[in-house]
This record gives structure tokens, sequence and C-alpha cells, in this order.
């Protein structure tokens, strides 16, 4: 068994509260109907109808139901909130100690009734046993009860959590393109693109040709709509990118790309390496004598890593870009995994998962 704790915002003491008076109420007012009509398969001791209403005894048998049902929804709870090593080891702790609580309870209880039955009146010899198993069967009948609440309870609690975080990844991902279109957009960008474009013109049509198409592949990938996609539709655009900064910085700016061919088909989020690559360079001197080297490599254990060496600016850009920030709540909402974030003052180091 892990201890480790689990979230149990689903079964608060207030919903406890309120679904242990549902549940004790509504029993016990099946249970009268029953009685009233005629004899209940809970209580063998009364033959045919009974057409009185005692209101000392019905609110005494719900207030022992509303105790019983609130100790089992806590302890419910309790287990709810412990992390299992295997999953069918919380429903079966469950059930034992639920079936333990109850069958004590209902042992200690069963006395009660009895304060309130004519001393006079004849009983069967086989009467305490048999009071004993109507109150053990009603008990046990509120414990399945409750524990079908709480894992009801549970059950509509993940399916909204689900529902919710879908929403705000679709709100991530809408976001992140928003913010990686507005990056691309610039007017920095734009102008520093033109200028590029405009002396590769005069020098080498060729170049500014390729130039041009690549600045378009990167702005139709920033424009689409995919919450994952493929490694390898991944580095077309990263590379793209790539060729655009290397032809804008010449050679103070070189990527090494260290990809297994093995992880082509594994699933990254768009814009994701692009992202990282766009923070490296915004972030960090480039020069001739401060040349950068962005390095994009997988490793053994389903990771892509992209590092770069620390030359910060003495002026340093801010800008929007995929944050990190952003990007590892992507991760978590998309698959619950952590983007780890590495800096020693010398390497700045962003590890992403691959998902197979």
């Amino acid at each position: 068994m892990n201890k480790r704790k689990k979230n149990t915002e689903f079964l608060s003491l207030k919903t406890i509260l309120w679904l242990s008076l549902a549940i004790s109420v509504g029993f016990q007012l099946i249970f009268n109907l029953s009685m009233f009509f005629g004899e209940t398969f809970f209580a063998s001791e009364v033959h045919g109808p009974r057409h009185h209403f005692d209101i000392v005894r019905t609110l005494m048998f719900t207030t022992l139901n509303f105790i019983l049902v609130f100790l089992l929804f806590l302890y419910n709870r309790r287990m709810m909130g412990i992390e299992f090593k295997k999953k069918y080891h919380e429903l079966f702790f469950i059930i034992l100690g639920s079936i333990l609580i109850t069958s004590a309870l209902s042992l200690c209880m069963t006395w009660l009734p009895t304060l309130f039955d004519n001393p006079h009146r004849p009983h069967r010899p086989d009467f305490l046993f048999r009071i004993i198993r109507d109150g053990l069967v009603r008990d046990l009948s509120l414990m399945v009860i409750v524990i079908m609440a709480a894992q009801l309870a549970r059950s509509l609690y993940k399916q909204k959590t689900i529902a919710v975080e879908n929403e705000m990844l679709r709100t991530e991902n809408i976001q992140s393109r928003f913010e990686a279109l507005k990056s691309q957009m610039d007017p920095h960008f734009l102008f520093n693109s033109l200028n590029t474009l405009q002396s590769l013109i005069e020098t080498d049509k060729d170049k500014a040709e390729s130039y041009i198409q690549q600045l378009s592949f990167v702005l139709r990938y920033t424009l689409q709509n995919k919450e994952v996609i493929a490694l390898s539709e991944e580095l077309k655009c990263v590379q793209a990118y790539c060729s655009m900064m290397q032809i804008r910085y010449g050679d103070n700016l070189n990527f090494d790309f260290q990809i297994d061919s093995k992880y082509h088909d594994y699933k990254v989020l768009p814009l994701s390496i692009q992202g990282l690559i766009e923070n490296a360079i915004k972030h960090n001197v480039i020069s001739a004598k401060q040349p950068l080297t962005v390095i994009i490599i997988t490793d053994d254990e389903a990771h892509l890593k992209v590092s770069n060496p620390i030359q910060p600016k003495i002026m340093d850009e801010t800008g929007s870009g995929i944050g990190l920030a952003n990007l590892a709540e992507r991760y978590r909402l998309m698959w619950n995994e952590e983007v780890k974030i590495f800096d020693d003052e010398k390497v700045f180091e962003v590890v992403l998962p691959l998902k197979g």
C-alpha cells in the first residue's frame, strides 16, 4: 500500500453530511412505507399492515442510519485518498473495512429497538437471531448504497475534471498558436526578414527564393490546428526556421541535430521545439566573437533535449513567444508529463518527453 495522498475534493465534509442526510432519510422513508403497507424484508417480526406511524422509532432509526452512513463515507474517503499499487486493492480494502464497520455498528445497535417494544408482546423463540439478521441486512444494504455513491461521486468528479482540463488544453493550444504567430509577425522579425530577403535578392536570388519558401512554410505551420504532431513533422518546421536563422546570422549561429530516427513517429506538442530554439536565439548573444550553437538531441529514454551555452545579452529582450511556463502547462494537461529545465549558469537545457 502506498501512503501517497490523492485528491478527494469530490467528498468534502459538507458533501458527506448532505449525502448522509439524504441517504438516511430516504432509506428510512422507504422502510416506513414498506412497513405501513405490509411486511418488510428488513423487519420480519412485523406481521400484516401497520397503520400507525411511530415518530420516536422513526427518528431513532434515521439517526442511527445517519451515523452509520456518515462513518462509512469518512472511511471511503480515507481509502480513496490513498495511492494503492494495484487499483483493485483499493476496492478490496473499501469493501472489507466497510463490512467490518457496518457489522460492528449493526450488532451494537441491535438492542436499541427492543427498548421501544412492548415487554408483554409475545416473540418467536428465534426473536434475537431474527432482529440481528434483519439489522445486518438493512445496514449492509446501506453500506452498498454508500460505496456506490462514493464511487459515483468520484467518477463524476473525474469526468468534470477531464472536461475542464481538455478545455484548458484547447485554450492553451490556441494561445500558444496565437503567441507563436504574433512572434513571427513581430515587426522586428518581419523587418529583419525583409532586410535579409532584400540583401539576398541583390546577391543570391536562389537563396532568396529558398528563404521565402522557408518563411512561408513556418507561417503555415504556425497556423495549423493540431493538438499533437509527429516529431518528424515538427522537425520539418524547426529545420525551416533554423535555415532562415542561419541565413540571417551566418556562421555565427549553428544547430546540431542528433535525432534518432526511431523517434520520428513519436508525438510532441506543435511549436514546442521551435519555441525553445526561438528563446535560445532571443536571449543569447550571437556574434563572431561569441557564436551560438543550439543542440537538439534525443536520448535512450524517449526524451528530446534542447540546450545552448548561456551567453546573456546586456539588454535582454523580453517577448512573448511560447514561454516555458506555457509549454510546461500544455504538457501537463495533455499527458500529465513534466517539462524539465536545467540551468547551471553555463548551459541552459530543456527536456521534453516524447510520447510513443
